[in-house]
């Protein structure tokens, strides 16, 4: 089980890795919004694929934890406060409004935390085939809103709905708003993760607060 330290070092390596790829280390020519919204928008999404799958794929290849609801909790409270540094002082290169940072923000944490809950009954599973079962479930999570974009686009079919839009696809369209205040159907779909997230956590607390323990035979002691 790799300790907190060990995991704000990956975040951190994520984070300056995602940064040089989509943003750069060099200032553009000109600067200005226009240049710098491709890199900012792309940015997001690498913290919502990190946060949705990089992350789970890490906790799901190692050894079942003892603890894995504390462990969760921990690693999530960690990512969240980290990827928080270096989140909101971008809005500074951007023309979104308050409103609408709080959107991404909130869209990709309620996902992250939804998926954290899968992750929380899952890390402590011995059986190969839970674990596996679980990565695949993550995955289909994260690729749903470009896999049904492709398919609704290949059959004609009406442009699925928000909320299958996805952890990765959902921050896309979340930041082409600019700088309007997001729609309420936009935030309706963000609370309706929110509602996800919260009924998973709490059947994760709740099988978790029944789960038997095992009880020590009190020794006897033979005069």
């Amino acid at each position: 089980m790799i300790l907190p330290r060990g995991l704000v070092f990956i975040t951190t390596c994520w984070i300056f890795g995602a940064w040089c790829l989509c943003i750069g280390i060099r200032p553009p020519i000109q600067p200005s919004i226009a240049s710098y919204l491709p890199g900012v928008r792309l940015f997001m999404s690498a913290m919502s694929i990190g946060l949705c799958v990089a992350w789970p794929m890490l906790r799901l290849s190692e050894r079942p934890t003892q603890a894995p609801i504390r462990q969760v909790m921990i690693d999530f409270l960690t990512i969240s406060v980290l990827v928080h540094v270096v989140l909101w002082p971008l809005r500074l290169a951007t023309n979104w409004s308050t409103s609408r940072m709080g959107l991404i923000d909130l869209f990709i944490f309620a996902w992250g935390l939804l998926i954290a809950a899968i992750l929380a009954l899952t890390t402590g599973s011995r059986m190969a085939f839970e674990r596996v079962a679980a990565m695949i479930l993550i995955l289909m999570i994260s690729l749903m809103g470009p896999i049904a974009y492709f398919v609704c686009l290949r059959m004609n079919w009406q442009t699925p709905p928000l909320w299958l839009d996805g952890p990765i696809l959902g921050v896309l369209r979340d930041t082409l708003g600019g700088g309007l205040n997001p729609d309420a159907l936009s935030w309706n779909s963000t609370y309706g993760v929110c509602i996800a997230a919260a009924a998973a956590w709490l059947v994760v607390l709740l099988l978790g607060a029944t789960a038997t323990k095992p009880v020590k035979n009190a020794s006897l002691n033979h005069g």
